[in-house]
């Protein structure tokens, strides 16, 4: 009996080293399977369920589609406030460098159809406009010189390294005076790259009416400068007016007629991109449907952009949140962080679309509602202004975008994506991420070869209704954390 007991307690010892040596070689698996998760890089499953980490919900981000970059993007529209910035001043030009600009849009806007280029002055009549809800705005006569002519154009282009877009003068002006203005851009040293010809004749203003009473006498137009201003620089991109709009018969037909007389004789269309949120004019967004309007609002420009010949580029000479959704209530009252964090979810629309190849935000300097600087000295950054400043940044000198696939990204507003992200690269070889995070919770991106280990970032985020941020720098360990409501851009 005394050998039986002894013999069963050398039994359970054995057992008991046994188990141990599982248990250890279980936490072993455990911890290699949590390092895979947020250590290795991540392929898109659908089978993944959505996971909690201690600091946000995890996502999986993977490389997804990618297309080349052949022209500069994120630009923006000069001085349409009639303050004439003075830009000989320091603060003025560090500023406008900050934004690190692919193009400049000169002189930008409706003054183009009434630009005297010698002064940098506009002499526009009187007009009326019969908007879409079928009311009447009258537009007073403007009078005024502006103070940027080309040689002010050349001290721009050439702080900044930014390529102009010459938005030339088709309605009041001649062939041969904006001939003579392009030329004379040359001898400044001034790149003829991008013309487009005139600024928003599809709408129902009495002055484009008188102007070109049908869309065929616009195509008519086209199809006689282009081929003329062609032959004077060969290497010239040339882009006609083209309409998101839709809502009256000259603004239906104005495309298709447009291809039909002039589409051989262009390079590319320019769009202007003013969306708002499909909800009564009277009633007041939540910040999610707003948001959530980043990507519900770009659907139909994307199937009009997709409805051109694919030879042609689509250039967005144009884009900002439509005043009617900026005046009810969120993020009305001046530009905020809420009216930034729409612009960066629109531009990750538009840096995703393999058709659209220029971006020129509208405006420069204005006021707060809408421009990145505002018409003060000295200089404000408006939020809009500083989330520009992060991507364009990013942007700069890119040949290839990468869409990123996030899966296990929370619904924004119960229908769209609250996370979007793209991958930069550059001719040398760097690359950046950049994620917009337009929902109100943090996530989390499991780290790995592309969020990898050590990698530095850079973030804005804070109050959708603060009106200015700072640039937190961030170092990533093992993961990354996206705050609500917040854009980060990462050096790989």
């Amino acid at each position: 009996m005394k050998e039986n007991r002894v013999s069963r307690r050398r039994w359970s010892g054995k057992t008991t080293v046994t188990i141990l040596v599982l248990i250890a070689l279980l936490l072993i698996v455990v911890r290699n399977v949590e390092y895979a998760n947020h250590g290795a890089k991540s392929t898109s499953s659908p089978g993944i369920s959505p996971s909690n980490s201690s600091h946000g919900l995890l996502l999986r981000v993977s490389d997804g589609a990618s297309h080349s970059v052949t022209t500069p993007v994120e630009g923006t529209n000069l001085d349409y406030s009639g303050l004439a910035e003075p830009y000989g001043d320091t603060s003025v030009m560090n500023a406008v460098n900050s934004l690190a600009l692919g193009t400049i849009r000169y002189p930008g806007g409706t003054i183009a159809n009434y630009w005297s280029w010698q002064t940098g002055t506009v002499n526009q009549p009187p007009s009326t406009t019969k908007t879409r809800f079928g009311t009447t705005k009258t537009q007073p006569s403007r009078h005024q010189t502006y103070g940027f002519t080309l040689s002010t154009l050349k001290q721009l282009t050439s702080a900044t390294g930014a390529v102009p877009i010459f938005d030339l003068n088709v309605m009041t002006s001649t062939l041969q005076d904006q001939i003579q203005m392009l030329q004379s851009a040359v001898k400044l040293g001034l790149p003829v790259r991008y013309v487009e010809l005139g600024n928003e004749f599809y709408l129902s203003n009495s002055n484009y009416l008188n102007a070109f009473p049908t869309a065929t006498s616009y195509a008519d137009l086209v199809a006689s400068w282009a081929p003329a201003i062609r032959a004077e620089f060969p290497n010239v991109q040339i882009a006609a007016v083209a309409s998101i709009a839709v809502a009256t018969p000259r603004e239906q037909s104005w495309n298709s007629t447009l291809l039909r007389i002039a589409g051989n004789d262009i390079n590319a269309v320019t769009l202007h991109d003013y969306p708002g949120v499909s909800t009564s004019e009277n009633t007041p967004h939540s910040p999610e449907t707003l948001l959530a309007g980043a990507s519900i609002e770009w659907q139909p420009v994307r199937t009009i952009i997709n409805s051109f010949p694919p030879r042609l580029s689509v250039w967005l000479t144009e884009y900002n949140l439509g005043p009617g959704a900026r005046s009810k209530g969120s993020p009305a009252l001046g530009t905020t962080w809420e009216h930034a964090l729409y612009i960066a979810g629109l531009e990750m629309q538009m840096l995703a679309s393999t058709r659209v190849t220029i971006t020129d935000y509208w405006d420069l300097f204005g006021n707060t509602e809408d421009a990145q600087f505002a018409e003060t000295l000295p200089i404000t950054t408006t939020p809009t202004g500083s989330a520009s400043q992060l991507i364009n940044q990013a942007i700069k000198g890119a040949n290839e975008i990468t869409v990123l696939n996030i899966t296990n990204d929370p619904p924004l507003d119960g229908s769209v994506k609250s996370v979007s992200g793209i991958k930069v690269t550059t001719a040398s070889g760097l690359e950046k991420l950049i994620f917009a995070n337009l929902g109100s919770s943090s996530v989390t991106l499991a780290g790995g070869n592309l969020v990898p280990a050590g990698a530095s970032a850079e973030q804005l985020s804070g109050s959708l209704s603060i009106q200015a941020l700072n640039v937190q720098s961030i170092h990533i360990s093992n993961h990354l954390d996206l705050p609500p409501n917040s854009v980060t851009v990462v050096t790989v």
